[in-house]
């Protein structure tokens, strides 16, 4: 058994991203083991015994799996986090929840708009963006920015987990569908001071987004070919 946790990611998946950048933040020293999607290793046998949704990130610490992005970097900080991580996912129950909340949003708002790009163009057979899943991220930028009209972060008045992991999100969603600063001042503000605080922001999240734009891409030019 490995000493260290292990971390199973793919760059272009934002979950995989948020773990990625909390272990860098905090300076949890991870196991890093990248899956070939292309290869379909997440359908390999072996990675179905680690996690039979044959989703990243999964992290494995003392031989227990935990699969879900948010069951991740809030353990990270809990358990590997010194006290200078502590606005990260603060011990103040109030602050927690709002933390918490954010993060649902996350899930149940900002990455259902991801997932409705990937029904339409990567198994849907669409040959361009549909006019609902842009609607669905102007709803959902439009919650974001009043957000950050209220607070200089996404949960407060400090960095924490909602702003790495809602910030893996929007990036890619940015590229498909841009967030003017006209019509979204706060969230364009927030997103240049993110590259400035996260580590690594090149090399994990920017280069990871444009990872999954060009899968996007390469989807949409394969559909338009069947069409023709």
């Amino acid at each position: 058994m490995s000493a260290r946790p292990i971390l199973y990611y793919a760059l272009f998946s934002p979950p995989a991203r948020a773990a990625l950048l909390t272990s860098k933040y905090i300076g949890l020293n991870v196991e890093l083991k990248a899956i070939n999607y292309a290869a379909q290793e997440h359908h390999s046998d072996w990675f179905l015994k680690v996690n039979p949704r044959h989703t990243v990130p999964v992290l494995v610490d003392q031989g227990v799996p935990l699969c879900d992005s948010h069951a991740i970097i809030t353990y990270m900080v809990n358990h590997y986090g010194q006290s200078q991580h502590d606005h990260l996912y603060p011990k103040d129950f109030l602050k927690r929840a709002i933390v918490d909340e954010r993060l649902y949003y996350e899930d149940g708002v900002l990455f259902q708009v991801i997932k409705d790009f990937v029904a339409r163009i990567m198994y849907g057979g669409d040959i361009d963006y549909h006019r609902k899943s842009i609607e669905l991220s102007h709803n959902a930028y439009s919650f974001l920015e009043g957000f950050l009209s209220r607070s200089s972060y996404v949960a407060g008045e400090e960095l924490t987990l909602a702003d790495i992991s809602i910030n893996t999100t929007l990036i890619t969603l940015h590229k498909l569908v841009t967030i003017e600063e006209r019509r979204y001042p706060k969230i364009c503000a927030w997103m240049q001071r993110m590259r400035g605080e996260l580590p690594e922001y090149e090399e994990i999240n920017e280069q990871g987004a444009q990872q999954l734009y060009l899968r996007f891409q390469n989807a949409l030019e394969e559909n338009m070919t069947k069409h023709t």
